[in-house]
């Protein structure tokens, strides 16, 4: 009787969120399937979500996600250029911001729907549970402040609510649930992936990096103090992983400005062809 051939060690990839920094992620992918380091399971927050289910439902996942149409993400004021016409500009976007704010869900509402169009398209409108291999992602539930991981149903609800900004975007309601962005809750969801089956988890940390320079205004100070508080929790909690990224985005890149997608995808693959020796020792190859 031959004698049993050892189990390869299982690998589970968390990518976190990050908002435009997420696009990290897209590199990380990449380069981790050149190196030929395939993961077994993913969990995902927010953009890491989004970048995690494109990857598992969708067999041209780099192109769909490079290529991604962003130009429907709400604008947001912008007081950091100098000029009379700048400034009379970034008024009128900071007055549909509070507006959005006070007398609806958020500057983003109007846009939900081509965020969620979005979203199918990048997903081949496919359930979680269609995936490749097991992928997970996460939300809030902000009426119970608790985290929620969906594994199952249509992808674009779950990606949708673990992306949800609060102030930002409208909440999804699913399953008797209102949910919103999943890193509020957690950012760092290793048990997820451990829980799953991996032996092994890697994580790419693309949102503990706070964005540069002195914030100019309030809702500067808001996603500033925001990304405070989760960074130290977010750090102890990936204390448990095998092995942790973290891609140098230089300069940095704010959580929603999404134009410099494609230097953050840089950045994510850099990131991972320098940590090649150490993911090689961690899975043993």
């Amino acid at each position: 009787m031959q004698p049993e051939q050892p189990r390869q060690p299982r690998l589970g990839l968390v990518l976190s969120g990050g908002g435009a920094r997420g696009f990290a992620h897209v590199g990380a992918l990449r380069a981790l399937d050149h190196l030929g380091v395939h993961p077994d399971f993913i969990v995902g927050v927010s953009m890491g979500a989004i970048v995690g289910a494109t990857y598992a439902l969708n067999a041209k996942w780099y192109d769909a996600l490079i290529d991604m149409d962003i130009s429907g993400f709400p604008p947001l004021p912008d007081f950091s250029t100098p000029g009379m016409l700048n400034y009379v500009k970034n008024l009128l976007v900071a007055e549909k911001v509070i507006s959005g704010m006070y007398f609806g869900w958020g500057v983003g509402e109007p846009t939900a729907a081509w965020g969620r169009s979005m979203l199918s398209q990048l997903t081949l409108h496919k359930p979680l549970e269609a995936s490749r291999i097991p992928v997970f992602a996460t939300a809030t539930d902000i009426v119970k402040g608790e985290r929620v991981v969906m594994a199952t149903g249509p992808a674009t609800d779950a990606l949708y609510a673990s992306a949800a900004l609060a102030g930002i975007l409208p909440p999804a309601k699913i399953g008797g649930r209102i949910l919103v962005d999943g890193g509020y809750s957690d950012l760092a969801p290793v048990d997820v992936v451990r829980d799953a089956g991996a032996d092994l988890v890697l994580v790419v940390d693309a949102a503990t990096s706070l964005e540069s320079g002195t914030p100019t205004n309030g809702l500067q100070a808001m996603f500033r103090a925001v990304e405070i508080c989760q960074n130290e929790h977010t750090h102890l909690r990936f204390r448990s992983a095998d092995l942790v990224i973290r891609p140098d985005i230089d300069p940095p890149v704010g959580v929603l400005d999404f134009k410099h997608k494609r230097r953050c995808a840089a950045a994510g693959a850099r990131a991972v062809l320098r940590a090649r020796a150490d993911i090689f020792d961690m899975i043993g190859g």
